[in-house]
């Protein structure tokens, strides 16, 4: 039976697959080589540092690939850590369970998108009401929509993190909307929805998520902002000021240059979604911090990278990484056997530029 990196203790056997999340060779003092491989599964990371048989594992361990672990943990600075034994490449007749070794959402998929669907049924202006239906009443972009991950690393990093995400973030616009009624709710619903669309294209990968060579040269911000202003203009009469204040939603919610935003925002709406979408990136990963290291000794957290803070660990927050309130009719998903119906690399990329 499995056993998680989350629950591995020092002195524990390891014999599984993980996920090779990266692997580099370094040097020594002495001069000789070593490996500093990074592993993960479902549950969380582990890192690994190599001494011996460096060459042979070094070509073993190959980044983005599933890998048979055979070893012990052992603990460095407090962490637990791989002591490597021996490595093998997954072969065809091998039986895993890739639930296992990537994050899937805890939520019900059909439950999230059913609510983000009610949100749509909010949008009253007819161009607006059209152009979500070209993204979302298509098969093929709900399905990947639906599965995809919203990030690498950082937050929302799961199979169907990219819907958990929208709808946190779709829900704070909602609200936004009832708190100051001058925002624009078809606006902050609409630019809440097609924020991160650009991700579909940006990212892919079944066994490790990858940044694909449009998500590279262009990144998600660009991409989602073109994948919008190409669906406005195929809908007749569309407003042009109503198409470039959703492209100026999408590129400037970020929020800041150094984030990658190509504008600073410059509408109210622009402003609330770029708030909407910080605060749920940073809310998840505040949870996930703490219940990930609820366990350890001490009252803090260690620091976390894109929150630039530790963080106290509250009693309430100890029991689990994830924060949104469930979805009505929601639940979370017990983990499957079968493999997910995730594509291995980004599907729609060559429509990108039709």
């Amino acid at each position: 039976m499995r056993k998680f990196i989350k629950s591995l203790c020092e002195g524990d056997k390891v014999d599984d697959f993980f996920v090779v999340l990266q692997r580099e060779k370094r040097e020594a003092r002495t001069g000789n080589p070593y490996l500093s491989v990074a592993f993960s599964d479902a549950s969380g990371t582990i890192g690994s540092t190599v001494f011996d048989d460096v060459e042979r594992l070094f070509a073993v361990l190959e980044p983005n690939t599933v890998v048979k672990i055979t070893g012990s943990v052992a603990c460095r600075e407090g962490k637990p850590q791989l002591k490597i034994f021996d490595a093998r490449p997954l072969k065809k007749d091998d039986k895993i369970d890739f639930s296992a070794l990537r994050p899937v959402s805890p939520y019900d998929v059909e439950a999230m998108f059913a609510e983000l669907e009610s949100f749509r049924k909010k949008v009253k202006d007819p161009f607006v009401k059209k152009l979500l239906a070209a993204f979302f009443d298509d098969p093929d972009f709900v399905r990947e929509f639906k599965t995809h991950t919203a990030a690498k690393a950082m937050h929302h990093a799961a199979i169907g993190g990219l819907l958990e995400h929208t709808l946190g973030v779709v829900r704070l616009a909602d609200s936004f909307s009832d708190l100051y009624p001058k925002l624009d709710r078809d606006l902050m619903i609409a630019g809440a929805m097609l924020h991160d669309i650009g991700k579909l294209y940006e990212m892919g990968g079944l066994i490790a998520t990858e940044y694909t060579t449009a998500g590279r040269l262009l990144g998600h911000i660009v991409i989602g902002s073109e994948l919008v202003g190409k669906a406005c203009d195929k809908i007749e009469g569309f407003p042009e000021t109503t198409k470039i204040q959703l492209q100026h939603i999408i590129v400037s919610h970020h929020g800041k240059l150094e984030f990658g935003s190509p504008c600073l925002p410059q509408t109210p709406e622009a402003m609330a979604l770029f708030r909407a979408d910080e605060f749920d990136s940073h809310i998840y990963q505040a949870f996930r911090a703490i219940g990930e290291e609820s366990e350890q000794a001490g009252d803090f957290t260690s620091r976390v990278k894109g929150l630039d803070t530790a963080l106290y660990k509250t009693e309430a927050a100890k029991d689990g990484a994830y924060s949104m309130a469930f979805p009505q009719g929601g639940k979370v998903e017990e983990p499957s056997n079968e493999e997910p119906e995730v594509s291995d690399s980004a599907p729609m990329q060559d429509d990108l530029f039709k």
